[in-house]
């Protein structure tokens, strides 16, 4: 009798657990946050470079997202030192002064917080992973939760942007939120192969939808010309499905180099980079969200700066930190340890307030305002 009870027990719990998971499946499918599959017979006649095998993209190297076994050191791991993972007060942040037209011939670069900048370059207003919501998560009630600021910057205190530039489709660089309610009338988004499966789900007219591969360069404009180039990480907004294509940018005109590393481990591509295309007059580079359990898909600070130092930059700026912690790692350490593994290895870095606009090649500020 007893034995008939744990099985019914037993039975039910399965059923419990089956019919959850089914519910969660179909909420992923049906709510339009987690985007949509790309069209893999696309893909296939568009791919010319990066690794496409069976419906997914592949690094370079086949490195694993995660180290062997540490799953339940992750979830240790996560328990750790919460309180150093945010700041203790609002962050210094300054109301950007954008659309206002620049001296003949200036460019300039204004850090939003994480990955998300805007660039007056010739004349045009890029703005990369536009990510604005309260947390990079699909949903709002869950996730990690962006810091606080002095003056919070909205997408209605910036100039509509005449280009979106997009790294790949993770929520903390692609925020449905944002491109529905902002930005889905934009003339033109810039995008890895697949994500623009996501934007056209979001309604975002696919005429203004231009697909990139690594290595691939297009002239938007007289003298502006966009390069997709290659990046060490994944994609996938239902887990880890890579269905999608990752990358770094160059944004160059014949006066003006940018590089923006996007999300990226460590490897000899950046090198590469700098052959083809180096030097760059700025270089923003992914600096945070690393940890010893994924050491392939995240760069810790050092490899940050090896990383500046081999696409040849005048000038990095360390970027991915600032507005959301991704990581167990304490808020401030990314920049703590990439301006002192930068002076060590005599690399010129700048760190502007969020908000605060740099022209390119004027002097640009070293205050540490985090501290």
């Amino acid at each position: 009798m007893k034995h008939l009870k744990l099985k019914k027990v037993v039975l039910i719990i399965i059923l419990l657990l089956t019919g959850i998971f089914l519910i969660i499946q179909s909420y992923m499918l049906l709510a339009p946050q987690f985007g949509r599959k790309p069209d893999k017979k696309r893909l296939e006649v568009l791919v010319k470079e990066a690794r496409y095998e069976k419906g997914k993209f592949h690094n370079r190297e086949d490195v694993p997202m995660m180290l062997p076994r540490s799953f339940g050191k992750l979830m240790k791991a996560s328990r750790e030192n919460r309180k150093l993972r945010r700041p203790e007060r609002p962050l210094p942040s300054v109301k950007p002064e954008l659309g206002q037209s620049l001296p003949e011939g200036s460019n300039s670069v204004t850090w939003l917080g994480h990955s998300t900048l805007i660039m007056q370059v010739n004349g045009k207003l890029i703005l990369t992973d536009p990510v604005f919501g309260k947390r990079a998560s699909p949903v709002g009630f869950i996730g990690p939760k962006a810091f606080e600021f002095t003056d919070p910057i909205l997408p209605g205190d910036l100039p509509e942007p005449d280009i979106i530039l997009l790294t790949h489709d993770h929520y903390d660089h692609l925020d449905y939120r944002t491109i529905k309610k902002y930005y889905r009338n934009v003339k033109l988004f810039l995008v890895p192969l697949g994500v623009r499966d996501h934007l056209e789900r979001w309604g975002v007219d696919a005429e203004h939808i231009i697909e990139f591969d690594w290595w691939q360069e297009k002239m938007l404009s007289d003298g502006l010309t966009v390069i997709a180039t290659p990046a060490q990480h994944f994609s996938g907004r239902r887990g880890q499905n890579n269905s999608t294509l990752w990358c770094s940018w160059i944004v160059q005109t014949p006066k003006v180099k940018i590089f923006f590393s996007g999300d990226s481990g460590y490897n000899i591509h950046f090198a590469e980079i700098g052959e083809r295309h180096g030097p760059f007059n700025l270089a923003f580079i992914e600096c945070g969200a690393y940890g010893r359990y994924w050491p392939n898909i995240h760069m810790r600070p050092e490899e940050s700066v090896q990383a500046a130092l081999d696409v040849r930059t005048e000038t990095a700026i360390p970027v991915h930190w600032g507005k959301y912690n991704l990581s167990f790692h304490p808020w401030e350490e990314p920049v703590e340890l990439f301006i002192s593994n930068a002076a060590k290895w005599g690399l010129a870095y700048t760190i502007p307030k969020i908000g605060e606009t740099l022209t390119i090649g004027e002097t640009y500020p070293d205050e540490k305002w985090w501290r």
